[in-house]
């Protein structure tokens, strides 16, 4: 996931938004970049986000990935005024 989220919005506001998605399917948060400049707007960043997803219970389908990243969207969005970027 990489988001567009205002300067002041740290990359830990956007491991807590997720976090709180679902603790039983999301395993691991890492953060692996955070970029200003070209093509990002001068007051804002952008924060990419590995999300680790997996079940001890079962194997997941596209449709239980599907929701489970529709969640983490909302949440992030929510949580903390970014958008999705594309």
């Amino acid at each position: 996931f990489a988001f567009i989220v205002n300067k002041d919005v740290s990359s830990q506001d956007l491991i807590n938004a997720i976090s709180l998605v679902d603790n039983k399917l999301i395993s691991n948060i890492r953060i692996f970049d955070v970029y200003e400049g070209k093509n990002i707007p001068s007051d804002k960043k952008s924060i990419a986000i590995k999300v680790t997803i997996q079940s001890d219970n079962k194997t997941l389908n596209e449709d239980d990935l599907t929701s489970i990243s529709k969640k983490i969207v909302k949440s992030v969005e929510e949580k903390t005024g970014a958008q999705l970027r594309s």
